[in-house]
């Protein structure tokens, strides 16, 4: 069901498109009759680095050398407070990167109310990062939630993780779902593997070309380029970009962003904020009489695609990541992730679920928060006649 508080104040478009033109330099005040730009030059190109003019940023954010940050994502340091970003880091869409007053901090270098990553670090798709020091070399997982939270180098925490007030040790592993909230359970998590260490790398590598060519990308065709809905950029693993291929009646809401192989069928609507991205796993085809709501994401890995049938209708801040093929008619929920699956036709996934590696059966039901991640869980699933 839709948070209609959420909707109402946070991503109320009225606000979003003020932080946004703020965080640009778009937004100036009259004082005696004088104009006073807020910002100059606009904050896209930074430091080698690109960060997307569809970002909401506020206040005082240091960034490193060869950062990617990703569409719709917010990046907000409250007065008193500051965020850090290091060298050769990426947060991908749809992410929630908050420095807060009045509320606990661990002690960082980037300052004693602060959020901060070191260097070569990985959020992904609809994290939700809160006053925490982030070492090197970490990953952070779709739909993760840190409050007051250490990572020290090298931890590895996947996907829909809460984790609040404790330090996750270096090198460990956080599986899937996990809530942490003692430094008892912290410290009984395993130790990552050498793959986990692997996907870090080929996901670093793919966001260093991102950084350069995404701001290449800008430099040369502008602003444009850059929002709405475009070819995605030269990469070495797509030397060719191809455009997004639009049916007939497709409405796109305000900061939708599109980009790349993206096949959308008639009658669809893609909500505010949304991202579908083929820059780096092509294609990704949704079928006709779609609709699809706000701040929801659709990327894939290197090599891999997303495949949709026909109806699908989505809930909002949703993770649809590659590879994934569904069928016809697809319900899901509010706050949900379903990634490198097989998905049958009339299938309804409630919300806050996880659905990883596996295939769902015509007709399944997955209840709302069910956490499933073994073809036992999914084959035990209830199917409606």
């Amino acid at each position: 069901m839709h948070n209609k508080f959420r909707k109402k104040s946070l991503f109320a478009p009225i606000l979003v498109a003020f932080l946004c033109a703020l965080a640009f330099g778009q937004v100036v005040f009259a004082q005696s009759s004088n104009l006073v730009s807020l910002s100059n030059p606009v904050t896209v190109l930074v430091n080698g680095g690109f960060i997307s003019p569809l970002v909401e940023l506020f206040g005082n954010v240091s960034v490193g050398k060869q950062i990617f940050i990703a569409s719709n994502t917010v990046v907000r340091a409250d007065p008193s407070t500051r965020i850090c970003i290091g060298n050769q880091t990426n947060l991908q869409d749809n992410i929630v990167l908050l420095a807060l007053q009045n509320q606990k901090a661990p002690t960082a270098e980037c300052g004693k109310l602060s959020s901060s990553t070191g260097q070569q670090v990985s959020i992904a798709h609809q994290a939700n990062i809160k006053n925490s020091k982030i070492g090197n070399f970490t990953f952070i997982g779709f739909h993760a939630n840190l409050n007051n939270v250490v990572l020290e180098d090298g931890a590895f925490v996947l996907h829909g993780v809460k984790l609040s007030n404790v330090r996750i040790g270096k090198n460990r592993l956080v599986p899937i779902g996990s809530v942490i909230t003692t430094q008892a359970q912290a410290d009984a998590l395993p130790l990552k593997t050498d793959a986990n260490s692997k996907f870090q790398q080929e996901v670093l590598k793919v966001n260093e070309e991102f950084a350069e060519n995404y701001g290449e990308l800008y430099e040369k065709q502008g602003f444009m380029a850059v929002v709405g809905v475009t070819p995605a950029p030269k990469t070495s693993w797509n030397p060719k970009p191809l455009p997004p291929t639009i049916g007939k009646n497709v409405q796109f809401k305000e900061f939708a962003r599109v980009v790349g192989d993206v096949r959308i069928g008639d009658n669809s609507m893609v909500g505010r904020r949304t991202s579908i991205r083929a820059d780096e796993g092509s294609p990704i085809i949704i079928g006709e009489n779609a609709n699809i709501e706000d701040r929801v994401t659709f990327h894939a890995l290197k090599g891999t695609s997303i495949r949709i049938g026909d109806n699908l209708h989505t809930e909002d801040n949703i993770v649809f990541h590659g590879p994934l093929e569904v069928g016809n008619n697809l319900t899901i929920g509010d706050d949900t992730v379903l990634f490198r699956s097989q998905v049958g036709n009339n299938v309804t996934i409630g919300s806050g679920a996880i659905v990883v590696d596996v295939t769902l059966r015509d007709g399944v039901q997955v209840p709302d928060r069910a956490l499933i991640t073994t073809q036992k869980q999914a084959d035990a699933l209830k199917a409606t006649s």
